[in-house]
């Protein structure tokens, strides 16, 4: 086992506070003298680092980004107010029309179907929609062969019945 100084010790003998008994330890033993004097010349070495060099300067804090959070904060506000005033002030303010009645809504449809499916290329007149409605409700209630699920495999049935003719009416093939 050594009996050699510890660095603690070999510090406090450089130091000057070491005890007598370890001054002499060091002055006998060649190997703590050599710990000592590498110990003195690392001292000596950052003594004159820190004594030439000049102190490090100080890192300013960017100043562009101290700004972040208040612009953040201040967006989520806005969003907020503007939802706010779309939800809750605009939509009071403003005026809602009374929903049709049913009655006006079939006459617009009625009106649209004869526009968009007219055959001949012009419109009918109110007198001819009006009149329309009920034919047309009573041909849907008539008991067809071609409703069901087998529609597409019943003679009579098919694509072929749909198809457009120049004899009927309505521009349909009449079975």
């Amino acid at each position: 086992m050594s009996r050699c100084l510890p660095d603690k010790s070999l510090t406090q003998v450089q130091a000057g506070l070491g005890s007598e008994a370890e001054q002499a330890h060091v002055q006998s033993c060649p190997g703590c003298a050599q710990r000592l004097r590498a110990l003195a010349r690392d001292l000596a070495v950052i003594s004159r680092v820190l004594a030439t060099t000049a102190e490090p300067a100080t890192r300013t804090v960017r100043t562009a980004r101290r700004w972040l959070p208040a612009a953040v904060g201040a967006s989520a506000l806005a969003v907020a107010a503007l939802l706010w005033v779309e939800v809750a002030v605009w939509r009071a303010v403003t005026f809602v029309p009374p929903t049709m009645q049913p009655e006006e809504v079939s006459a617009i449809l009625t009106e649209v179907s004869a526009a968009l499916f007219s055959v001949r290329g012009y419109t009918t007149t109110r007198a001819e929609a009006d009149e329309l409605v009920p034919r047309l409700e009573s041909e849907e209630d008539a008991e067809s062969d071609c409703d069901g699920p087998d529609w597409l495999v019943t003679p009579g049935c098919g694509p072929a019945a749909l198809t457009p003719t120049a004899t009927s009416e309505w521009g349909w093939a009449e079975e």
